[in-house]
């Protein structure tokens, strides 16, 4: 197995992260690995906002917390009504993806730049979780607010955030594959 294939298969997504910062070089090498993702067209409709400040990933948290109440979901209610609930999983720091409304991929594209960033960063020894339980801070009256926060540009939408840190702990085992999710059509 090449390089490549071990670290799609050896990363995990962590939910526990050490209270230390990330080195602005592997941000950087994160945010270039991102940038550097398909996108439909070449459009690269994404911007990307990194949040080092725990205070402001808390107050999207709140949202988050207070939207989810609302909500019919009673799963989502059960889990933000949890004292410790965390959207951002403890993690130090944040990037948050947000694609250009216009486009007609721009969701999926946000998603490919992140997978790239998530693969990066356990390449470089850094713990992350794809998010995106963090949008509905931007579907109340928070949102606004938010959007001027985080300086993401008109025109574009908050689509996935990841956290990233290092892991307190790394999962040793990963829970098996779901069987029967691939079909093979051949030629008769």
């Amino acid at each position: 197995m090449n390089d490549v294939i071990k670290n799609i298969l050896s990363r995990r997504t962590i939910r526990s992260y050490e209270n230390r910062p990330v080195e602005r070089e592997l941000i950087d090498v994160l945010l270039e690995c991102g940038k550097f993702a398909p996108s439909a067209i070449n459009m690269q409709p994404w911007h990307f906002t990194v949040v080092e400040s725990r205070k402001v990933l808390d107050e999207i948290t709140a949202e988050v917390k207070a939207q989810l109440l609302l909500s019919d979901n009673e799963y989502a209610k059960k889990n933000s009504s949890d004292p410790n609930y965390d959207t951002f999983r403890t993690a130090p720091m944040a990037i948050i993806a947000s694609g250009m409304k216009e486009s007609r991929y721009g969701e999926s594209d946000c998603a490919y730049a992140v997978e790239n960033m998530t693969l990066a960063a356990h390449s470089l020894g850094l713990g992350s979780c794809i998010i995106a339980s963090f949008r509905p801070a931007f579907t109340g009256k928070e949102r606004e607010r938010f959007m001027k926060l985080l300086k993401i540009p008109d025109g574009y939408e908050p689509y996935f955030a990841l956290a990233v840190g290092y892991s307190k702990k790394f999962p040793t085992t990963r829970a098996p594959r779901r069987e029967g999710t691939v079909n093979y059509i051949t030629e008769k």
